[in-house]
């Protein structure tokens, strides 16, 4: 049945589904805390063309403690779209110097900062910062212009509102 169903699914009896008898602790039912972490806020990172961050070194983030993160930014522009990051979402980053071809890096670019996919090819001395957005054009660079660039870290999870 279906009350038999959702009680499997929660882990009690038919019975207390139906308000018949009281709960019974389930030795299978965990619970544990939530428990919650403050990160440094510290400005904005483009999602489109790279833009200068206004440093923020006085605001902080609550969010899960199990967020493996460094520090958060603020998404500016909507070139991250297809990842699912969109204007204004908060992006926590774990800070890395190197990142894995595919991952989402928030990069330096001289004293300017964009959030895109990595793409490093070490034998042609070429980096790709690829949008999740077709509207927007990936961005090369090669040679010296990778003196330029820096990759500040990895963006591990986000924080949207609804």
């Amino acid at each position: 049945s279906k009350t038999e169903a959702l009680a499997n699914a929660l882990k009690v009896t038919p019975a207390y589904i139906m308000g018949w008898e009281e709960a019974q602790p389930s030795e299978s039912l965990k619970l544990r805390p939530v428990t919650r972490k403050r990160f440094k806020m510290l400005g904005t990172i483009s999602c489109g063309e790279p833009i200068f961050s206004e440093e923020d070194y006085d605001s902080y983030i609550d969010a899960s403690a199990d967020i493996d993160a460094d520090f958060c930014l603020t998404a500016k522009g909507d070139s991250m779209i297809g990842a699912r990051i969109n204007d204004g979402d908060i992006i926590f980053i774990k800070k890395q110097s190197v990142v894995n071809n595919g991952e989402i890096a928030a990069v330096g670019i001289g004293d300017e900062f964009t959030l895109k996919y990595w793409y490093y090819y070490p034998d042609k001395q070429k980096l790709v910062l690829t949008p999740a957005n077709p509207a927007f054009d990936p961005l090369v660079f090669t040679g010296p212009e990778l003196n330029d660039i820096c990759c500040i870290g990895k963006a591990v999870c986000f924080m949207s509102n609804l």
